[in-house]
């Protein structure tokens, strides 16, 4: 594959980080302190909001602005949030408007990687319920993510085939795309992108979901992990976290079923205030929106 390797990005990998530029204003959209794991979908945001008691609830903004906490239970680690739609055998009469869901884990305890199953609250009805699925009693589920009833999500514990997996509602097939833990999981309609880490640092990876091909990989090496991994049809892009700045890199057009597959790696014209770890997107822009410490805040102009 090849890639071009910005300054930054040198830099980041090696633990030394570049001046930032400036942050450009941006509007709060929605003020709520405290938020983590922004995700987005449909016109659809959902995050971790941490609650008095040291629990965690997950919150929903709706297209029309609207603010809400569904009934559910709450979780005893932040709840690491997706968004997208379900397939199945009526995937083709329900409108997707009616088959959108936040999908997420549910854990033993406190714990974020341990005991945990998928689960998935529809967003018309506010229902939630387990995806069986996706469930075994030999693995624990986390990092789900769901594209047009195309999931990926990671499969941990003491069985003899961990690793990273897709699932398509529509066909029921099930396939562990790689062996690798995958640390976060974003869905295209043809495509997964995870990043993880090893011994040789952090990194970033893009597979076909048919588990076709050969694995993209436009990061690896990396000193500082790559957060809120995004993916479009033929796009990928991830935040760097530094002390005075987060980065944005995405990659250049990759190409589809004819190849070539290559793909750059560029910096994104601007940074995003630090501390920013967690950015979210839409169907026609890679990050619009990012966590700030007084809320949700739009990024103008949306980095496409």
């Amino acid at each position: 594959m090849t890639f071009r390797r910005t300054t930054t990005l040198i830099a980041l990998a090696a633990g030394v980080v570049a001046v930032p530029a400036a942050a450009q204003a941006d509007t709060l959209e929605t003020p709520v302190a405290g938020a983590d794991n922004l995700a987005a979908g449909g016109g659809w945001h959902a995050w971790s909001a941490a609650r008095p008691d040291g629990r965690f609830r997950l919150q929903l903004r709706r297209p029309d602005g609207t603010v809400l906490t569904p009934d559910i239970p709450p979780f005893g680690a932040p709840v690491d949030p997706a968004i997208g739609t379900r397939g199945g055998a009526d995937g083709i009469n329900t409108p997707a408007s009616r088959r959108i869901s936040a999908v997420y884990s549910r854990c033993a305890g406190t714990s974020a990687l341990a005991g945990c199953d998928v689960h998935a609250l529809n967003l018309t009805t506010l229902e939630e319920a387990r995806v069986p699925a996706l469930a075994t009693r030999t693995y624990s589920e986390t990092v789900p993510s769901l594209n047009g009833g195309r999931w990926s999500f990671v499969r941990r514990g003491g069985g003899p085939r961990k690793g990273t997996y897709h699932y398509s509602d529509r066909s029921g097939e099930l396939l562990r795309l790689s062996p690798t833990i995958a640390r976060d999981t974003a869905t295209s309609q043809s495509r997964m992108a995870f990043t993880y880490d090893s011994s040789r640092g952090f990194g970033i990876q893009v597979r076909r979901s048919s588990g076709e091909g050969t694995a993209l990989v436009p990061a690896a090496g990396l000193e500082r992990e790559p957060l809120s991994p995004q993916i479009t049809r033929y796009r990928v892009g991830w935040l760097i976290a530094g002390p005075d700045a987060t980065h944005v890199f995405q990659t250049t057009r990759f190409a589809g079923s004819g190849g070539p597959y290559g793909a750059t790696v560029q910096e994104a014209p601007r940074t995003l205030p630090a501390p920013t770890s967690s950015a979210a997107g839409n169907a026609s822009a890679l990050f619009d929106r990012y966590i700030a410490p007084d809320g949700i805040r739009r990024i103008d102009p949306a980095i496409r």
